[in-house]
């Protein structure tokens, strides 16, 4: 514990203990290392952070006038430096002896325990400005500040973002090998405020008494820090706004590219619009402005964030309308070659919501949806759940309506800008359990408002039972390509596909073996390519058309499968050409032999099958 002196307003001093505080569990339930708050953000943890902390940033903005401005620094501290230093090692040592038989937690404390011992501490700083800070007293639960370090299971119902600090606020604990952040920030009145927090097991102290998992450092422990002459120096801040600092930060060497390339996938739009800059230092500082923009998106090849921009900076057809229940809203539509065939979702903030898929088009494109209306921005906000990451019509009252406005005007909207897919794809059995973001298809039976019936759109020849009901259930692996990303349906003792005959296969799909053999024996590994399709009634019956991009450079054949509700089928292919030349490929034993794709550009081929059925088509996982 430390003592330290402040001055009263009464002009005498008051010795004040900084120290850290587990609460008793007073008999009550013990605190276990699985912790959902934090289990939610493993894993990626640039991706989270950045998501997370900037959101809150942009909802807590002060001069709209400029931007919010967040700054990421990474920097490298004495290990003795950690407030409580030796306090907290002895808390870890009694966590570590409390859960002593359970792995994961052992490992865990081990690490945390060296970690402490060791002479050099990472840290994450993560700084906001043009922010209004954390305003309100401890006990205050509509405060920012309550809600962020005393609460939980809570997030604000107000400001354009709304949610803040609900369980996003996890994203910071989970990227600590510690499980431990600190809180700096000047408020509202001018105030500094400080704070640390440490989400551990129950443990047991000196007396025996079982304490609390989640424990506190202030004044007294529970209470914070309140006078800038009490707050240690590496934690205080000179201007308003809010300091998050990470301890013992999980970063990797590729820790600032990732971050960069999170920060620009989730709010490119934001800062487009000037509505926020993020600089990221690690020795050398890039910031991120709309002036720059573009190059970032180049640089970090932002994934399908640099086609977003492009449909909003460059768009071939933009869209505005007035609708019921969200007001006036925007879509911008950008047609190129190799784009995902997705829309982003916006709202006011300007933050990546989600990307849906809308089948409409036959040509590739990539959309922008924006509902900036006070109205609109409203309901929206009422329908995301606490990831803030999709609108879920169920979650409040006319969200039915108007997620059906929503999808009927980007449906017609696409519509209007070309020839349309004239018939919907087969839906895949199970596929939703691996696409949790896919299309919701409103031809499917609904339990909202105004359903569609689903008799107009499927007969029984469509039926999950007609589909490849001739043949015999293929051994395969499933892979059934919605754009980009290849998804696969890895069911329980599958057995791998039959390797193919003729000469074997290099890296990436590329063929191999004696010189003179036959490239069509080789397969074309589905991890070299990205894959779409669509089907389309025709006189003959039914017309697939696919377009398939190449990851790298890749010869060799590709087998194509139906997809049923009790197994996967292999089909009979009557014939396949390529779309723009008309050249025929060698097909046989559902194969289509002799492809050559070339990385980054597409192949399109129309193939159609024997059967005049219509069936959901996949590509057999194949990886040599």
């Amino acid at each position: 514990m430390a003592k330290l002196e402040k001055k009263s307003s009464g002009s005498k001093t008051q010795a004040e203990t900084l120290c850290w505080y587990f609460p008793s569990t007073d008999h009550g339930e013990n605190d276990g290392f699985a912790d959902s708050l934090l289990e939610y953000f493993q894993g990626d943890h640039e991706k989270y952070i950045a998501r997370e902390t900037i959101q809150n940033a942009v909802d807590a903005r002060l001069d709209y006038d400029k931007p919010v401005s967040v700054v990421f620094e990474r920097l490298s501290i004495p290990a003795s430096s950690l407030p409580g230093h030796g306090e907290f090692l002895n808390r870890l040592n009694r966590c570590f002896a409390f859960i002593k038989g359970q792995d994961k937690a052992e490992q865990f404390f081990n690490s945390a325990i060296a970690i402490v011992k060791g002479g050099k501490l990472p840290l994450l700083r993560i700084s906001d400005f043009n922010t209004v800070g954390l305003s309100g007293a401890d006990d205050d639960v509509d405060g920012n500040w309550y809600r962020l370090v005393k609460a939980a299971g809570t997030s604000s119902p107000k400001g354009v973002a709304g949610g803040s600090f609900g369980i996003g606020k996890g994203a910071p604990i989970a990227a600590s090998t510690l499980r431990t952040v600190f809180y700096s920030s000047v408020n509202d009145k001018g105030e500094a405020v400080f704070q640390g927090k440490a989400r551990l097991v129950s443990h047991h102290d000196e007396d025996r008494d079982v304490r609390q998992g989640v424990g506190f450092f202030g004044i007294s422990g529970y209470k914070a820090v309140r006078n800038a002459d009490v707050v240690p120096e590496l934690f205080k801040r000179s201007e308003r706004g809010t300091d998050i600092l990470i301890t013992g930060y999980k970063s990797g060497e590729d820790w600032q590219r990732k971050l960069i390339k999170s920060v620009l996938h989730n709010f490119w739009l934001s800062i487009l619009h000037g509505d926020l800059e993020v600089t990221v230092k690690n020795g050398s500082e890039k910031t991120i402005t709309k002036e720059n923009l573009r190059d970032c998106l180049e640089e970090y090849d932002a994934e399908d964030a640099k086609f977003f921009f492009e449909a909003v900076s460059n768009w071939t057809q933009k869209f505005e309308q007035d609708l019921k229940y969200l007001g006036k809203v925007s879509l911008f539509v950008r047609k190129q070659e190799n784009y995902p065939g997705k829309v982003m979702m916006a709202r006011k903030p300007k933050m990546l919501v989600w990307e849906k898929p809308y089948r409409v088009l036959r040509e590739p494109y990539a959309g922008v949806f924006i509902c900036s209306n006070d109205k609109g921005n409203d309901l929206l906000r009422d329908l995301e759940p606490p990831a803030h990451d999709k609108w879920d019509r169920d979650r409040a009252v006319n969200g039915w309506a108007a997620m059906k406005e929503l999808d009927d005007f980007i449906k017609q909207s696409l519509k209007s800008m070309g020839e349309a897919i004239t018939s919907e794809p087969q839906d895949i059995p199970g596929l939703d359990r691996y696409l949790p973001d896919s299309e919701d298809r409103d031809y499917m039976p609904q339990h909202g408002p105004d359903p569609i019936d689903p008799s107009e759109l499927f007969g029984e020849e469509e039926s999950g039972r007609e589909v490849g009901a001739e043949k015999e259930p293929a051994d395969a692996e499933i892979e059934t390509v919605i754009r980009k990303g290849i998804v696969t349906n890895k069911s329980a003792g599958t057995v791998k596909p039959t390797p193919p005959k003729g000469p074997g296969e290099g890296p990436r799909g590329r063929p191999t073996g004696e010189e003179g053999g036959e490239k069509e024996g080789a397969r074309i590994k589905t991890s070299s390519i990205s894959f779409r399709s669509f089907v389309q009634k025709s006189e003959g019956g039914f017309e697939y058309h696919f377009v398939i991009t190449g990851r790298d450079d890749c010869e060799g054949a590709i087998r194509l499968v139906a997809v049923g509700d009790d197994g996967n089928y292999p089909v009979d292919i009557k014939s396949a050409t390529e779309t723009a030349s008309g050249k025929k490929y060698k097909i046989g034993d559902s194969m289509i032999m002799d492809l050559s794709v070339k990385n980054g550009k597409s192949l399109k081929l129309t193939v159609q099958l024997a059967s005049k059925k219509k069936y959901a088509l996949g590509i057999e996982n194949y990886e040599g």
